[in-house]
């Protein structure tokens, strides 16, 4: 089901923003530290992970994982849709996922839904605008603290929840693969994780070769380490995924 067109126009008023004085230092992530107002459903899905980790769902150990040959994994692929302005990560994030589950509509149209302005867009406004675009509903999840925390809600996300979702992140090129340059903040989808390798594979809206002299090729479906991808969730303020 869609969401329809008088839904996202609400929405989009609901959410819009006065114009951003600056830019972002990321690639259009909201420096703001905006929480998420929790609904029902956030509460529901969070009891409801809680009960799966308690259960023994979750293996976040990456030592122990890398000789479990039968080691959860999970794969989505997503259409890659690149961010069109150098602060619409949030609105490319939100298409490319939009676009998953069926038709999507232009990012000026996201981005004006997500409120987002120059200086990027509030990533606890992410779950609202994909839920209105898809009718799946979405959530922020609860905080990670540690690295088991990260791998356990993002195979919850991918394998129980079944859907693709988007991460906040804070990248320091010296320890991400493909990537030179540090970005304070950025929005982007992540579509499988395999514990069997311990790799997570984000479809990255953002092509720093293009953006920045000497940067990495990083457009796309990229794999990357685990660890890495959870170092970038951990670096960030937010410290939530959505799914």
């Amino acid at each position: 089901m869609r969401g329809s067109k008088l839904g996202m126009l609400t929405l989009a008023l609901i959410l819009a923003l006065a114009p951003g004085v600056a830019h972002a230092a990321g690639t259009g992530d909201d420096p703001r530290e905006i929480k998420d107002r929790p609904s029902k459903e956030t509460a529901r899905v969070e009891k409801e992970y809680r009960r799966w980790l308690a259960a023994g769902s979750a293996r976040p150990d990456g030592i122990q994982l890398a000789a479990i040959i039968g080691a959860p994994y999970q794969y989505f692929y997503t259409p890659t849709h690149p961010q069109e302005r150098s602060y619409w990560c949030g609105p490319a994030t939100a298409q490319t996922i939009d676009d998953y589950w069926g038709e999507t509509v232009p990012q000026s149209s996201i981005a004006a839904m997500l409120g987002t302005t120059t200086a990027g867009t509030v990533f606890t406004r992410m779950d609202d605008v994909i839920t209105a675009l898809t009718g799946v509903p979405y959530v922020v999840s609860g905080a990670c603290y540690s690295t088991g925390d990260v791998y356990s809600r993002v195979q919850y996300g991918l394998e129980s929840r079944g859907h693709p979702l988007a991460a906040d992140v804070r990248i320091v090129g010296s320890v991400w693969n493909n990537y030179v340059y540090n970005h304070d903040g950025h929005i982007i989808p992540i579509e499988a994780f395999d514990w069997r390798n311990m790799t997570v594979r984000v479809n990255d809206p953002y092509n720093e070769a293009a953006s920045l002299s000497g940067g990495g090729q990083t457009l796309g479906h990229r794999t990357y380490p685990a660890h890495q991808v959870a170092d970038g969730i951990l670096r960030h303020f937010q410290k939530v995924l959505v799914y």
